[in-house]
């Protein structure tokens, strides 16, 4: 549980740094291509570092899902159609259909492990609770 707050909250941060960086790319103004050579292209550089911004946030969220199909031992993607390379690296990330399809699996096997704890406590309670009804009875 706490694991997912911290990932939620590790995410949060990632996606508010990113709606900042895109929302500072869209209010700059375009690179003058005349002045290409003499002046800084401020545009190009924005535009590469939310792209790199966003390759981190896949990059991110790939590893935490790979890291909760190996926890719940479900199978991870190994076909090429499911990775996709990044840019100027060798790092891979899952797509998102299959970064979605990963998701699904695991919830499912997190429902199933839930379910099973979920019946073990039921029934521990109600162990519990029968003994105390028999122990009033005979009190009396």
């Amino acid at each position: 549980m706490f694991e997912e707050l911290r990932y939620r909250w590790e995410l949060r941060k990632h996606l508010e740094q990113y709606r900042a960086t895109s929302k500072a790319f869209e209010e700059m103004p375009d690179d003058d291509p005349e002045k290409a050579g003499e002046e800084p292209r401020y545009k190009w550089v924005m535009g590469r570092e939310l792209g790199w911004q966003e390759f981190a946030i896949a990059r991110f969220r790939s590893k935490y899902l790979v890291g909760q199909a190996y926890k719940y031992h479900v199978p991870v993607p190994e076909d090429e159609d499911s990775w996709e390379q990044g840019a100027r690296t060798d790092e891979t990330v899952l797509t998102p259909a299959a970064a979605q399809k990963l998701r699904a699996d695991i919830r499912a096997e997190q429902k199933a492990d839930w379910d099973y704890w979920a019946s073990k406590v039921t029934l521990g309670l109600a162990l519990i609770g029968s003994i105390f009804g028999v122990l009033a009875f005979f009190k009396r």
